[in-house]
């Protein structure tokens, strides 16, 4: 008897000192006297018709967790009917929230931001650079360190080169010779020889001047600090991401030149389950490089599989015929790989 009546004390402290950590106003308020808290208007059931809050509401640090596990759930909820349309139904997903029906599927730019969360996770934790794992700032610093000292080598032999070049009296055979180790200086100078290329290239194609410059540059910061430059590159891939968006747009509308049926809002909603799936499909590669799949087979799969996603999307979510579908398909794959090739040159010039 004793020791129940200890144990019944007990529970009774605890429920005390747990009422006094966390008092229990607010735990289960519900709507007062008939009216939503949140927009004031009349409720009679579980939800208000006006706004959309629940009437039942939590107001304790308990309650963070069920709020937690509420929104995972709910996300998890949609996401399992979300995915197995994007993946095998895309375009009929697409037409399907584009028209009103919305509430079952996560939406297009949650589901981007979801995947471009997930790609860089996995990123992270299964990537390796250089056939080694990252080793952080220390390994940043003795490979600039490597790269400047093998830089200042190389430029103390292109000098030593000019000048026997510039020596007066230098038979053909020698001069050749010269000509030729200098040059093979230049191709081994680091960074350098790449930027220079890229210059030219861009000049060729009529971006010269600050352009140029600002590519140069990046370019030669990159090959002097490859761990550096690969950490930025992933770290503005993944602030940056949206811009792809962006970027593919106008190539969308392309396919469709001042045409009634489809706004920029439904090019908008293709792109972005587009891209979202590509993204989740990239990671789903990773996840399976890291498990030891052969990698070209992986990469032979989920290429074909991509190429089939866009076909199947495109045509569904514009509702095209087969020869319509076939016929924007190149450009459609063309424009892809132009807006991609875009956003990277983007992160370059960002540094």
């Amino acid at each position: 008897m004793t020791g129940d009546m200890e144990a019944a004390g007990d529970a009774v402290t605890g429920a005390m000192l747990a009422r006094a950590v966390e008092p229990d106003h607010g735990e289960a308020g519900v709507a007062h006297a008939g009216s939503c808290l949140n927009c004031g208007a009349p409720v009679s059931g579980n939800y208000c018709a006006q706004c959309g809050q629940a009437t039942h509401l939590h107001r304790s640090f308990f309650a963070i967790g069920h709020d937690l596990a509420h929104g995972v759930l709910h996300f998890e909820g949609k996401i399992w009917t979300t995915l197995p349309e994007l993946a095998l139904r895309p375009g009929k997903l697409t037409r399907r929230y584009i028209h009103g029906e919305r509430a079952k599927f996560v939406s297009p730019f949650a589901l981007f931001l979801f995947s471009a969360f997930l790609m860089y996770a996995i990123f992270s934790l299964t990537s390796h650079h250089g056939g080694e794992p990252s080793k952080g700032p220390a390994m940043d610093r003795g490979a600039a360190a490597e790269l400047h000292r093998e830089a200042a080598k190389i430029d103390a032999r292109i000098a030593k080169l000019e000048r026997e070049l510039a020596a007066p009296g230098l038979s053909q055979a020698r001069r050749a010779t010269l000509t030729e180790k200098l040059d093979d200086a230049r191709d081994d100078r680091k960074g350098v020889g790449v930027a220079s290329d890229i210059s030219r290239s861009l000049e060729a194609e009529g971006l010269t001047g600050g352009v140029a410059r600002t590519v140069g540059r990046a370019v030669n910061a990159a090959a002097e600090n490859p761990d550096f430059a690969y950490y930025k590159l992933k770290a503005n891939a993944y602030k940056f991401s949206w811009a792809l968006i962006l970027i593919s747009l106008p190539f969308l509308w392309l396919l469709f030149p001042f045409s009634r049926r489809f706004k920029m809002y439904d090019h908008a909603v293709y792109i972005t389950y587009s891209i979202a799936f590509m993204s989740l499909l990239f990671s789903g590669s990773m996840l399976l490089g890291a498990m030891g799949a052969s990698a070209g087979l992986v990469t032979g799969a989920l290429l074909l599989f991509a190429l089939w996603h866009m076909y199947r999307q495109f045509k569904d979510a514009y509702a095209l015929g087969r020869t319509g579908t076939l016929v924007r398909l190149p450009f459609l794959y063309l424009f892809a790989c132009i807006a991609l090739s875009l956003f990277f040159t983007m992160l370059v010039l960002m540094g």
